[in-house]
């Protein structure tokens, strides 16, 4: 083996039985422009009588030899003053039919003018890939007013060749719809409810990892903005992820941890949610430190194909009175984060989708 080839090992495999992802803090970077919504990708439907309003995201053309679309990111905003409760996701031609979910490989509603629970970064306000619904009580719910602005990041698998003609394309629409309720339309209203997001990989940068042979972990700490109660919690991981779990470091207790459900080969079936509705949740205190860890074995002689991610998802009830940090769009990691999700949501092909 060659020192570049011994270097090059060094790099990969080091770099991925790391326990701890690294920040380094730029001193200074300018945030980006964000888009304006001129892409008309957008359509936004509200439905009063249902309390619902759809976001209809396309037309996007697939066809069998591009194997991933991405739209440009979109900007688009909330038409109404009230709360959040719940969502579907599904997938549509030009004529209303329906089509298989699995067309989605992602979308991430991003609110850029309020921050995250651990980090400085915009907020993720949304996020889903096979999930076809989900809901909260309607006690509680993710507080909104007109005009918050939503950036809009999606990428779509192409269609499999046996279902479409060589080269032909195929016009499809993403449906995402939210209830809602609306502010002093009800004699109590409901408390205020944060999604939050953690990841391994930290907050800014690549969020994949290199997954080598054996067991290996990764992890990332750090402390909540406020108090509060974390009401239901999930995950993301990849193929042969043995373990994910939420550690309160301060206090040496494990909030939540579970081992992915997977087959014979390893490959993840997927994590289900852990909801604490009922029971007055978890509570987190900003005075402690939390850690995320993802642990893996892989059996294969060669790192995973598919990597390694390791992310909990969740939403936190905080106490009235209690106000929620203002983002600061000077924050390097703020401007940072941006400018990845930007650079990493660039079209694939400027005509796969209507401008």
């Amino acid at each position: 083996m060659t020192l570049a080839c011994l270097l090059a090992a060094l790099a990969l495999f080091g770099t991925a039985a790391s326990t701890q992802a690294q920040q380094t803090r730029p001193p200074t970077v300018t945030p980006p422009d964000l888009p304006t919504g001129r892409d008309d990708l957008i359509r936004v439907e509200r439905d009063a009588a249902a309390h619902t309003i759809e976001y209809v995201i396309g037309p996007v053309r697939l066809r069998p030899d591009v194997a991933n679309v991405r739209i440009p990111v979109q900007m688009t905003s909330l038409p109404i003053d009230g709360w959040l409760h719940g969502f579907t996701v599904a997938m549509r031609d030009g004529d209303g039919l329906p089509l298989p979910l699995e067309l989605l490989d992602h979308v991430t509603f991003i609110d850029p003018d309020d921050r995250e629970l651990f980090s400085p970064v915009a907020r993720r306000v949304f996020a889903a890939a096979d999930t076809r619904r989900g809901a909260v009580p309607g006690l509680i719910g993710y507080p909104v007013e007109a005009g918050d602005r939503l950036l809009i990041a999606a990428e779509f698998h192409s269609l499999q060749a046996d279902s479409i003609a060589d080269g032909e394309r195929r016009e499809v629409f993403l449906h995402v719809t939210f209830t809602f309720s609306l502010e002093g339309e009800n004699l109590i209203e409901p408390r205020n409810v944060y999604p939050f997001h953690l990841d391994v990989m930290g907050f800014v940068g690549d969020r994949t990892f290199v997954v080598p042979p054996g067991k290996s972990m990764r992890s990332w700490q750090g402390s909540p903005a406020v108090d509060g109660r974390v009401m239901a919690l999930g995950g993301h991981v990849h193929d042969f992820a043995t373990r994910l779990r939420l550690v309160d470091v301060t206090r040496g207790d494990v909030i939540w941890e579970i081992a992915p459900g997977s087959d014979r080969d390893g490959r993840v079936e997927g994590i289900p949610i852990h909801e604490m509705w009922w029971g007055l949740g978890r509570a987190i205190s900003a005075a402690h430190l939390y850690r995320i860890e993802v642990e893996y074995d892989n059996p294969l002689p060669l790192p995973a194909p598919a990597g390694g991610r390791g992310e909990i998802g969740g939403i936190i009830l905080v106490e009235k009175g209690i106000a929620w940090p203002k983002l600061n769009p000077a924050d390097p990691d703020y401007a940072r984060d941006l400018a990845n999700v930007l650079a990493e949501r660039r079209p694939t092909e400027p005509d796969s989708f209507a401008p």
